[in-house]
């Protein structure tokens, strides 16, 4: 990875060190071990919308999807750009792997399209990009007054 990509990654709350542990195979082996394949719900799981399950799931999803466990580049824009409070809550979580701080716009975006393949529809595809837009706003909300902002200079050519 190139300065710009390893220094957009991070994981909140822990050290430089604890975030390359944290990022390396061995620091993932504890991480969600009773999961295997693609997370998906049960006939008797029921999504209580914002409930704390809710989140924790959508908390492994991401975390599973940032790493790539079980899945392919391809296959993370699906479930960041559906249109249901539970991907909203994947897309955050996801987001959250992301540090924009003092980074520019366009580092920004090259980093966040490094990661994964961005497809689908118009429609899925601007919700990722509303969520990245959401994201970068919180790492520099002195550098565009508000989170629109963010998303309208993405239009721009």
């Amino acid at each position: 990875m190139g300065s710009v990509m390893s220094s957009c990654f991070s994981q909140p709350g822990l050290s430089y060190a604890e975030q390359a542990s944290f990022h390396s195979d061995a620091g993932l082996k504890d991480w969600d071990s009773d999961m295997d394949g693609v997370e998906c719900l049960k006939d008797t799981d029921v999504l209580h919308n914002g409930s704390q399950r809710d989140q924790e799931a959508a908390r492994r999803l991401a975390r599973r999807l940032f790493h790539l466990e079980g899945f392919q580049r391809s296959d993370v824009a699906k479930h960041l750009g559906k249109n249901n409070d539970f991907s909203k809550m994947v897309a955050e979580e996801y987001l959250k792997f992301f540090e924009f701080t003092d980074m520019t716009l366009d580092q920004s975006l090259r980093c966040f399209l490094k990661a994964f393949s961005l497809m689908g529809e118009t429609q899925e595809r601007e919700r990722v990009l509303i969520h990245f837009s959401n994201r970068y706003y919180q790492c520099n909300p002195t550098v565009i007054t508000a989170q629109d902002g963010v998303h309208c200079a993405l239009h721009v050519r």
